[in-house]
Parts: C-alpha cells; sequence; structure tokens
C-alpha cells in the first residue's frame, strides 16, 4: 500500500472485503510501529467491555487522546501516535459503539462518555494527564476537563461543538451537506451516504462507485447502527444544556479549527477561545475542513508539539 495514501481514504475508499482487511492491517501495523498494544478491560463492575490501545511507557507523561464520530480510534489518530510515543505514554480509548467497547446497559450520553473515560483513567491508575480531543471527543474531552480539573495538565479541542453550538447550526449542517437528518449524515443509513463523510473530514467529493464503501459501511456501522445514532440524538436533544455549561479551566488550553469546517464553523473556536481566556490558544489551519489532524496533520503535528513543549 502507497505510502502517500491517505489516512481518510483507508477510512473511506474501501473496494472489496480483502481491502477492508489490508486497511485494518496497515492502521495496526502503524500503531504497533507506535508501539501502541490493544487491549481489552472488562468492567465488572457494570458489565461494560472497553477496547483502548496503550504504548505502556509507565516513566513517560500520560496523554489521552479521545476520538470523534466517523470511525475507531485508530482511523483517527493515526497521523499523531508517531510523534507522540516517544515522549507519552499514549492511552487511545474506543467510546461506546466504536470497535470493540460496548456498554453493559443503555448508555448514549456525553456524560456516559466522560464515565467510561474517567474509569479507565482509574482503572489504570493515572493520576495527571493531558488530554486530546476531536468533534464529539473534543465535547468529551471539555466535559471530562471540567469535572477532573485536577488531574488535567492540558487540553486540546479540534474542532469541537462545545458551548457556542445550536439547533439553527444543526439545520445548516443537514441543508448544506444536504442530509435528511443529522443522524444520517453521520451514521447514514446505506453505503452511498460515507460519501458526505468523506467531503465533511476533507472538503472533497468522492467520485468513486457506490460500491466501493459497501465493507466499510457494513462492518463500521450496520453492525450497530441504532446505537451510533442513539448518540448523535442524545446529544442534540442536550445541546441547549451544554450551550447553558459553565467551564471554569485553569489548564493551558490549545483550540485548533480547520478554516473551511461547514460542521462547526470557526468563529465558533473564536467564541470559545474568548470564552475560556488567556489559558486558551486559538490556531486556524488553512485549506482545511472538519479533520485537519488527518488532512494537514504535518501543520496539525507541528501546532500540538510545540504547544506541548511550552513551559507551564
Amino acid at each position: 500500500m502507497p505510502k502517500k495514501l491517505s489516512i481518510i481514504a483507508l477510512s473511506f475508499i474501501l473496494f472489496s472485503c480483502n481491502t477492508f482487511k489490508i486497511a485494518e492491517r496497515h492502521l495496526d501495523k502503524k500503531m504497533d510501529k507506535s508501539d501502541l498494544t490493544k487491549l481489552i478491560w472488562n468492567n465488572s463492575q457494570v458489565g461494560d467491555t472497553v477496547e483502548y490501545w496503550d504504548n505502556k511507557k509507565m516513566d513517560k507523561p500520560v496523554m489521552i487522546l479521545v476520538h470523534g464520530f466517523g470511525a475507531s480510534t485508530k482511523y483517527q489518530w493515526s497521523k499523531q501516535v508517531k510523534v507522540l510515543t516517544d515522549d507519552y505514554r499514549l492511552i487511545l480509548p474506543n467510546l461506546y459503539q466504536f470497535g470493540n467497547t460496548k456498554p453493559g446497559s443503555e448508555k448514549f450520553g456525553v456524560d456516559d462518555q466522560v464515565d467510561l473515560v474517567h474509569s479507565l483513567i482509574e482503572h489504570l491508575g493515572l493520576k495527571e494527564y493531558s488530554l486530546l480531543g476531536a468533534s464529539y471527543g473534543g465535547l468529551i474531552s471539555m466535559e471530562l476537563a471540567n469535572e477532573y480539573e485536577s488531574e488535567v495538565n492540558r487540553l486540546i479541542i479540534l474542532d469541537a461543538p462545545v458551548k457556542f453550538f445550536d439547533s439553527t447550526d444543526v439545520t445548516k449542517v443537514t441543508s448544506y451537506f444536504d442530509a435528511s437528518s443529522i443522524e444520517e449524515l453521520f451514521v447514514p443509513e446505506k453505503p452511498e451516504g460515507l460519501k458526505k463523510l468523506l467531503f465533511l473530514a476533507t472538503g472533497k467529493k468522492s467520485h468513486l462507485p457506490n460500491g466501493a464503501f459497501n465493507e466499510f459501511h457494513k462492518e463500521a456501522y450496520l453492525k450497530n447502527l441504532k446505537e451510533m445514532r442513539g448518540l448523535i440524538t442524545h446529544m442534540m436533544k442536550r445541546l441547549e444544556e451544554y450551550q447553558n455549561h459553565e467551564y471554569n479551566l485553569d489548564m493551558p488550553t490549545l483550540l485548533i479549527w480547520g478554516e473551511g469546517d461547514k460542521v462547526i464553523p470557526v468563529d465558533r473556536g473564536q467564541k470559545l477561545k474568548e470564552y475560556l481566556g488567556y489559558n486558551a490558544s486559538f490556531y486556524v489551519i488553512e485549506n482545511s475542513t472538519h479533520m485537519p489532524n488527518m488532512t494537514k496533520h504535518k501543520k496539525f503535528n507541528a501546532l500540538l508539539l510545540e504547544f506541548l513543549n511550552r513551559e507551564i
């Protein structure tokens, strides 16, 4: 597989069962090269099965990466793990309904995802850590940092629907991407719906035949379509609540936005920076959309490392 093949392409442009398996092996190999091991924790107290990656660098500061919608954590962060693994103990959990992470009972809320991540933190005995969250995972990271502020050293948020996102924005997003609902946009019922997700993430329209997306849709969406949609529906019902949340964060915070993000526009990131105040830095990555950590990973990684290397 060509080295320059985009991770977005690996996530969405899958022509057959064989190429899906090749893509999975390719990503697993990248994780392995970054010293990351996939692990399963069976949380017997609540019946959850939690899948996560850990490089087990016990002598390094801890960094937790929280993915958004679209695919499991290895797809989201494969462009970041290599540059982080030497200097950090990396923990990459799969949220509920992603990968092999499954709740023991019905759990759809952002607060449930926060509890999931923090339960894993407690299970691993982590006392302090930095948090990096993208999109939906950015909201989860903000909520987690707000609830467990004393544990979080640094916070990095990427294109996330935090505080300044409302029902009007949802209408604009579904209209722009010509989707019947926000659930259909992010968790499409049919494989061809993944074309819109590809456009959302990269800003580029796919001209591939619909059949090119069949296997990825089957493996990553169709098996738990109802449950994944439930996560979005639950979040939409509580948008007003998240708008009213007060965030009292003292840790250094980095906000990174894609210049052309049509889901969470740049001005929402600017408003969030103004709200958070002097502790927050805000950067816009040009010629990128909702996932600049994938499409403009060199620029994103440079900003990330510069922030992490600052003295507190």
